[in-house]
């Protein structure tokens, strides 16, 4: 019997059988400096059909059997997983859950999706929202800009890639390491 696919935004706290589709976006090791680099765990950033990113935690101890497949492009099949609320510290999309593989969890890539999932997401805030963001230790924006321009191109047929351009003024933000 084939499992119910769901979305990121379907997900609640627990346990989780169903399946999700995603795209690996990127990922990164976390290290504890203190203890000689020692590997702590690694984070994933993956997006769904909708364009929902969420947060995937994989410890060092599971880590073996899924490193050899983490691909930044690749797009996986999930399921098998526990669903968590993120750490205030460590809250990268607009979720307030994250993912963690459990001794249960499936992770397969795939070779031919049912649905197209996008190759990169954004988040965007207005200048209130960041400044609401200021000094809480709950996110940090990567690039803060500002947009001048807004152009469109709408195809027809639908067939057809949809374009939006953007024009923005970039400040890149650096993360300082303070131990």
């Amino acid at each position: 019997m084939a499992m119910a696919k769901v979305f990121f935004s379907d997900l609640k706290s627990g346990r989780c059988s169903s399946v999700v589709e995603a795209r690996l976006l990127r990922f990164w090791e976390a290290r504890n400096v203190k203890r000689g680099g020692e590997l702590m765990w690694m984070d994933l950033l993956m997006v769904d059909v909708n364009s929902t990113m969420m947060q995937v935690t994989i410890s060092a101890g599971r880590l073996p059997q899924f490193r050899e497949m983490l691909h930044a492009g690749t797009m996986f099949s999930v399921s098998g997983f526990e669903v968590s609320r993120c750490a205030q510290n460590f809250w990268f999309t607009d979720s307030s859950l994250m993912i963690r593989f459990n001794e249960s969890t499936s992770f397969q890539k795939l070779t031919e999706p049912v649905s197209l999932l996008p190759e990169e997401a954004f988040r965007f805030h207005n200048q209130s929202e960041l400044i609401g963001l200021a000094n809480t230790n709950t996110q940090l924006p990567d690039i803060i800009g500002e947009i001048l321009s807004v152009k469109s191109t709408v195809c027809d047929p639908p067939e057809e890639k949809n374009r939006v351009i953007v024009t923005v003024i970039v400040s890149l933000l650096y993360m300082l390491s303070i131990y």
